[in-house]
């Protein structure tokens, strides 16, 4: 607003000027006959009282005076022609200053935007963290239950034992029926060869009789205790086979799940080292975001700072989607992972419930 008061001044200086040197003419043109040409001057002195001055010039100093004035008053036009064309472009200048702020702030609005999605996706990555915890504390649940599975099985062991020594405590009984009937027999032989000789073809037939029913009664003994002691055989012979094929297996799925915990670990803490450096990036992209305004408000500000600047942000925000991306990636990863570690632990109690 300064400099158009300063054109405008100027221009009514110019008018001024312009009718001052129509006077002098008009004065020239009335008095050239006489050699002398007269004007009269009204000017303000030093206590501001107006005051009437008459000047005399000779025909070439009124010339040479008309010349001064034109060429002065070329040199005020073209002043204020440069002066109204600088006001022009800078008028268009702030107009183009103007659409690129509201370019700015609708791509810092897009941007605001995307940070809340980015913030979002964050919070879902904290809750599947939670259900990672929950799942790691099933699984240790599941392990102590198959450690109580093992010792219910090493009872069962326990009570075949028994019963076997139980069979052969029996058995061991049955032998001293045995000989004690075999000593009784031997007796009765005696007693028969002591007998008469009328009575010795009966004795002898009690004897065999007697003899018979204990041998056969030996064998029935013996074909019994034969036939519960494969029983007890093959039954803890399925028993070991099943605890040793339990065992490996559940070795093998400890192994497994030990090994999925360990890398579920790593990418956790792999996942936790990329939040971090996005966070940072994150930061480096609003700093240089508060940057881009502050140069862009700036009347005078350079345009290769701002491009610099605008190939740093972009640069910035590439990098962060490519966080987004490996985040996005390494939770599946752990998801499947976890999906796994229940299924081998599934099988595992399957397992061991059937052959147990």
């Amino acid at each position: 607003m300064g400099e158009r008061e300063d054109v405008t001044g100027t221009g009514r200086e110019c008018k001024e000027e312009k009718e001052k040197v129509l006077k002098g003419e008009k004065q020239t043109r009335g008095e050239l006959s006489h050699g002398m040409v007269y004007g009269v001057v009204h000017r303000t002195d030093n206590n501001h009282q107006r005051e009437m001055v008459v000047y005399g010039w000779s025909a070439d100093q009124l010339k040479e005076e008309m010349n001064y004035i034109k060429e002065v008053r070329a040199t005020l036009e073209k002043v204020r022609k440069k002066m109204y064309g600088e006001y022009d472009e800078m008028k268009r200048k702030i107009q183009q200053l103007t659409n690129e702020l509201k370019v700015t702030n609708a791509h810092q609005e897009s941007l605001e935007n995307h940070v809340r999605v980015q913030a979002a996706a964050l919070d879902s990555f904290s809750e599947m963290n939670s259900s990672l915890t929950s799942a790691s504390i099933d699984l240790q649940k599941t392990l102590v239950d198959v450690t109580l599975e093992n010792t219910d099985i090493r009872e069962q062991i326990r009570n075949l034992k028994h019963t076997h020594e139980q069979s052969m405590e029996k058995l061991r009984e049955k032998q001293k029926q045995l000989e004690t009937a075999q000593i009784e027999n031997q007796l009765l032989k005696l007693k028969v060869e002591s007998s008469q000789e009328a009575n010795a073809e009966v004795m002898r037939e009690m004897t065999r009789k007697l003899y018979s029913q204990y041998e056969e009664k030996m064998r029935e003994e013996e074909q019994k205790h034969k036939a519960e002691k494969e029983v007890l055989l093959e039954e803890t012979n399925r028993l070991l086979k099943a605890i040793e094929e339990a065992n490996k297996k559940m070795q093998i799925t400890e192994t497994s799940i030990q090994e999925k915990d360990r890398r579920i670990g790593e990418l956790d803490r792999l996942i936790e080292r990329m939040e971090e450096e996005r966070h940072q990036l994150q930061k480096q992209l609003e700093l240089n975001e508060i940057q881009i305004s502050g140069a862009k408000s700036e009347t005078n500000s350079d345009s290769e700072r701002s491009h610099h600047l605008e190939e740093v942000a972009a640069s910035l925000r590439e990098r962060i989607k490519h966080l987004d991306d490996m985040v996005h990636c390494q939770q599946k990863k752990v998801k499947h992972m976890v999906e796994e570690v229940m299924a081998h632990e599934l099988f595992s109690t399957f397992s061991l419930r059937f052959f147990g």
